[in-house]
């Protein structure tokens, strides 16, 4: 009997020195990850801010987005590319290596050095201590670390029937205004619920199919941006990723496709060309660069990153972002691809007939594919808001 309470108590004693070895063991994780947040704290100092740029006409009393800016020619591609720029993550960060102070643009992983600006005068110690007292913003920091001016008020290109002049630039969210060219199909329409909703949110609810669903949303990155149906605004593929508009598998087929909106870089030249340009110089696959142009032509005309607005066939020809070949080709249906599935009828159609069977919401103007989730409705469906050809004549240049 002794024998077994003396086995017993040894036992006991072995689990016991177990459960202490556990907790020694925790302890050191513990301590070892509180060194080692403590020493993050030291490599990284973050101040974060995500900044939205807003173009404000006092005439109206309406804010708009730099690219509503750009679309109506209140502002010219060089001065929408710059405020573009601003709209982005700043964060404070310090390098391991060095120690050097850092800021990093989030949105397109530039770093710039803040001591660097110092000893090139680019800031001031007493701007530097007002940003670290939070009296300076980061986002106006940024832009004085990275050797930029403050931004000024724009002085837009006015037309006969535009007198905008005294713009300023405010942070918060944007109201869209209408805008002069079409947008392209924007989302889905479910009739048989009266819902609408966004091109991924069909994908993901199996009314569209993917491929369909990338091709819609490829048009969209081509014409100006990934569009929010309950905002009508539009965001760059990077913005619309954050905002969960687009999966991020989609991501590098929807920066190409951006690339027709905002230009191709050639190579060898270093200068911005538009989609037609990059075709015939090589830089781009010709189907793919067909497609985008036929988005941009339906809803308005093609994009040139160099000039404000849409611009016609003719004037695309005359200045030589196309040729007479492509043009024909973009006024002839019959050379439209068919690479889309009517989500009701199930046919393989092309961009501009589904244009046509879209229906237009009517809070916010916006054309919405037709797919429903009552497969009764496949039988009996007819298009909700059919295009008229007299609306399509009139985009023929």
């Amino acid at each position: 009997m002794e024998a077994e309470m003396l086995r017993l108590e040894q036992d006991i004693l072995q689990e016991k020195d177990k459960l202490r070895q556990r907790e020694l063991t925790l302890r050191e994780l513990l301590e070892k990850l509180k060194n080692e947040e403590k020493q993050n704290e030291m490599h990284m100092y973050e101040s974060n801010l995500s900044t939205k740029i807003s173009i404000f006409d006092p005439d109206t009393g309406k804010n708009m987005s730099p690219y509503e800016a750009y679309k109506r020619g209140l502002i010219d591609y060089s001065q929408y590319i710059k405020l573009q720029e601003q709209e982005c993550d700043w964060e404070e960060i310090t390098t391991r290596s060095s120690g050097e102070q850092m800021l990093l643009d989030k949105k397109s992983g530039k770093q710039y050095s803040i001591d660097e600006a110092l000893r090139q005068n680019r800031v001031t110690p007493e701007q530097v201590r007002r940003f670290r007292e939070g009296k300076l913003h980061i986002a106006e920091f940024a832009l004085l670390v990275a050797g930029e001016t403050k931004p000024k008020p724009i002085a837009p290109l006015l037309s006969s029937t535009t007198h905008l002049q005294n713009f300023s630039y405010q942070s918060g969210t944007v109201s869209s205004s209408q805008q002069e060219d079409n947008f392209p199909i924007a989302g889905i329409y479910d009739p048989s619920t009266d819902s609408r909703m966004s091109v991924r949110s069909a994908v993901t609810r199996k009314l569209i199919d993917p491929i369909t669903g990338q091709k819609l949303l490829e048009m969209q990155a081509a014409t100006g941006g990934i569009i929010d149906i309950s905002t009508r605004d539009r965001y760059s593929v990077h913005k619309a990723a954050e905002r969960s508009l687009i999966d991020n598998a989609q991501l590098q087929r929807l920066l190409n496709a951006q690339k027709a909106f905002t230009g191709v870089e050639d190579p060898v030249t270093k200068n911005r060309l538009s989609v037609g340009e990059a075709v015939l110089k090589g830089w781009m696959p010709r189907e793919n660069g067909m497609r985008y142009m036929e988005a941009q032509y339906l809803t308005g005309g093609l994009v040139d990153p160099k000039r404000a607005g849409r611009i016609n066939l003719l004037d695309a020809v005359s200045s030589k972002m196309i040729d007479g070949t492509m043009a024909r080709e973009l006024q002839e249906d019959v050379n439209y691809a068919k690479d889309l599935i009517d989500p009701v009828t199930k046919e393989k159609i092309n961009y501009k007939e589904a244009m046509a069977r879209c229906h237009t919401d009517e809070h916010t103007g916006l054309l919405l594919l037709p797919a429903s989730s009552n497969s009764q409705s496949y039988a009996t469906y007819r298009p909700v808001n059919k295009l008229s050809n007299t609306l399509y004549s009139s985009l023929n240049y």
